[in-house]
């Protein structure tokens, strides 16, 4: 589909009624198309697949329709909509959750079958809203369902991790290694708070204090002063440089120690710890250098994370180690790597060595990377992520009074207003003016 033709959704098609025309640049933008259930899906080559995300949208739009025109059209749709996202949910525990398809790239380039903690909250509170409305008491029990699959462990399978001081860290998606996905987890919050105090339910006041106590742990290390940004995660991509002096040398393993967390191999496509060795072993000539993609946490700051290398060298000499950095772009998800700022160098003897390499965190300070402007709305680059922490933090604020969040909300409200002096912010493709959507229609 070319770009000069203007998409429209086939909710006719199924029996349900037209979804708002004033949002149609979202509705572009997903390029949502409906299953013959009526529950809404995205197209891949000749498949159309069930996106677990879309649900929440489609329940919102229709609920908004009701509660304007209060034509029963609308909320039997939306009920519609609910019956069938309920069908497509795997029970886990006491929890209920929709899990992603992973077949289907449109829905997401994620291997493997997991649900996100930001996709369950968006359906508590389509069906908080949705509990409010007539005939609809069936969607009580799945409701409280899917808030409980917020407390499943990562290690489980879940999405939950604790601090230190058992606070909850709610992941975007789950991983062997924490991910904090800062956007997601400040959502997921503030929607918790808004099913708190709807049902007043003792089970959902707990669990959100336990997410704003996890909040007023971490927070702090989300902060990036010197680009007057935030970061958008906590682990990031880092490329560990390894050049063998004085002898070949063949790297068998590469694990990634995050302290407090755990220890995490990189051999497998995919793995939290990087895909340093997806291939298998790496040999290095002599002279020469190979780079290692792996991934580094910044949740242990100021504990640094260590690299732990098994080295298997031809004869007697040294891995000399270091890290990709370069300067921050705003149309970008990781550090683009220019340079190699190097870390130090290891001697190692004939045979099997073991090499810990610890990656003090001034020399990896943009691997857990800021948020940036790569998200393409009505044919303009915006940064949607930095606004979105200012505004959940302050939703939070609003509920529990935290002098600790409250002082992150007001330094990064103010932050933008500091990137038109800044050169890192000097790219033609991007806006700097925060997206509306009634303006970019």
């Amino acid at each position: 589909m070319t770009a000069e033709v203007e998409y429209i959704t086939n909710e006719a098609e199924v029996g349900l009624p037209p979804l708002q025309a004033s949002r149609r640049t979202v509705w572009n933008y997903y390029r949502i198309e409906f299953l013959r259930n009526g529950y809404p899906g995205r197209r891949t080559g000749d498949v159309l697949y069930a996106h677990p995300i879309y649900g929440p949208y489609v329940i919102a739009d229709y609920i908004a329709q009701y509660r304007r025109t209060k034509d029963d059209v609308f909320l039997d749709a939306a009920k519609r909509v609910a019956d069938a996202a309920v069908e497509q949910m795997t029970p886990l525990g006491d929890g209920l959750a929709f899990l992603y398809n992973p077949k289907s790239t449109a829905v997401s380039t994620r291997g493997g079958t997991f649900y996100s903690g930001l996709t369950q909250s968006r359906y508590i509170e389509g069906f908080r809203n949705l509990v409010t409305l007539p005939g609809t008491e069936r969607f009580k029990a799945p409701l409280l369902a899917i808030v409980r699959s917020l407390l499943i462990p990562a290690e489980e399978g879940g999405v939950a991790r604790t601090t230190d001081d058992d606070g909850l860290i709610i992941e975007e998606y789950p991983s062997q290694a924490p991910d904090c996905t800062l956007n997601g987890w400040t959502t997921a919050t503030c929607i918790l708070r808004d099913y708190a105090r709807s049902t007043q339910s003792d089970e959902g006041w707990d669990i959100f204090h336990r997410s704003v106590r996890g909040l007023e742990r971490l927070i702090p290390i989300y902060d990036v002063p010197e680009l007057a940004n935030s970061r958008y995660r906590l682990t990031g991509v880092a490329s560990i440089q390894a050049k063998a002096v004085g002898a070949d040398l063949e790297i068998t393993d590469c694990r990634v120690h995050m302290p407090g967390s755990g220890v995490y191999k990189a051999n497998v496509a995919g793995d939290p710890a990087g895909e340093a060795l997806k291939a298998g072993p790496r040999k290095i000539s002599d002279g020469a250098a190979e780079t290692l993609v792996l991934s580094l946490s910044r949740l242990t700051w100021p504990a640094p994370n260590k690299v732990l290398l098994s080295v298997r060298a031809s004869g007697s000499g040294a891995v000399s180690l270091g890290i990709g950095d370069g300067p921050y772009s705003p149309m970008t998800k990781n550090l683009p790597v220019e340079y190699f700022r190097e870390l130090g160098t290891f001697p190692v003897d004939e045979g099997e060595n073991e090499i810990e390499l610890a990656v003090p965190w001034t020399d990896a300070e943009l691997v857990a990377y800021p948020t940036g402007f790569g998200k393409a709305i009505a044919d303009r680059q915006f940064n949607q992520y930095h606004w979105i922490h200012v505004d959940t933090l302050g939703k939070i604020v609003e509920e529990t009074g935290s002098d600790l969040l409250a002082y992150y909300r007001d330094k990064w409200r103010q932050y933008p207003s500091r990137w038109t002096d800044l050169s890192e912010y000097a790219d033609s493709r991007i806006t700097l003016e925060r997206f509306d959507p009634k303006r970019h229609k």
